[in-house]
């Protein structure tokens, strides 16, 4: 298996509701839901690959971007490091997708109705059951998320056990 492809994905939650968006018509797992996000460019930090990706694919502007967790699974025959990133984005301001694809609010108890991109989906799991690894844990176990903002995540944890 060839080098980790970075990817970050946006968990943005607003008045409650959590966005999301659809992959993009044509391409692989179309028309799946998934936290919005994108490739990370080299030399790119984290935080800059996610306001760009959200700009580019959403017209939002992120206001500010720090990692709540990261995990890693295989994709076709590629691994990929997924940054969950909390962002904020100034209040009031909605989704302009500009790719084809669909971008939504959901509660909550919407989630397990939606058809998911299997690695958010799994990665999202795992924290609404409070199985993780803690930033000084060794190894990658099993592919559980490795915290790095515990208490954010700990919120999110509380978010979607609140159905």
């Amino acid at each position: 298996m060839s080098s980790a492809l970075e990817v970050c994905a946006a968990v943005i939650i607003c008045c409650g509701r959590l966005l999301l968006a659809t992959r993009r018509p044509g391409g692989y797992l179309a028309g799946c839901w998934e936290f919005p996000g994108g490739k990370v460019r080299p030399a790119e930090t984290l935080a800059d690959c996610i306001a760009r990706e959200l700009q580019e694919e959403l017209a939002l502007t992120v206001e500010q971007a720090s990692l709540l967790f990261s995990c890693s699974h295989a994709e076709t025959g590629r691994r990929i490091c997924l940054h969950f990133m909390h962002c904020e984005i100034p209040c009031g301001q909605s989704p302009l997708p500009r790719e084809g694809q669909q971008a939504a609010w959901f509660s909550a108890g919407e989630l397990s109705t939606l058809s998911w991109v299997p690695a958010d989906a799994l990665a999202i799991e795992h924290i609404r059951c409070g199985r993780w690894q803690g930033p000084e844990d060794p190894g990658d176990d099993l592919g559980l998320p490795r915290l790095a903002d515990w208490e954010r995540t700990r919120k999110l944890q509380q978010w979607l056990t609140s159905k």
